[in-house]
């Protein structure tokens, strides 16, 4: 299977230690795409391209629309700008009644 067009900015061995990474580390592309010294949208190429091709199992195709729960997800376990607000209980303020 020949590809035409540019040629990849990583060799293979990087471009699957890529796919690797992003599926086994709970990294972004943002992220992992410095590490690589390419960009974020190269990163998704390489991902998008590379990545079905190592895969076990062909990918199986759902109805648009259809809801999917993927593990390793990044889903915000806690809202921060919520935890500031709530300042920490100061004991001593309460005993003194001051």
């Amino acid at each position: 299977m020949s590809r035409q067009g540019r040629p990849w900015s990583l060799p293979l061995e990087d471009r699957v230690l890529l796919v690797v990474a992003y599926w086994r580390t709970n990294l972004t592309l943002r992220q992992l795409a410095p590490l690589f010294g390419v960009s974020k949208s190269a990163a998704a190429r390489i991902v998008r391209c590379t990545g079905p091709l190592l895969a076990l199992k062909a990918r199986r195709w759902f109805r648009r629309g259809t809801v999917l729960i993927v593990d390793g997800t990044l889903v915000p376990t806690r809202d921060r700008t919520i935890a500031q607000l709530k300042l920490p209980l100061d004991v001593g303020h309460l005993e003194t009644g001051t």
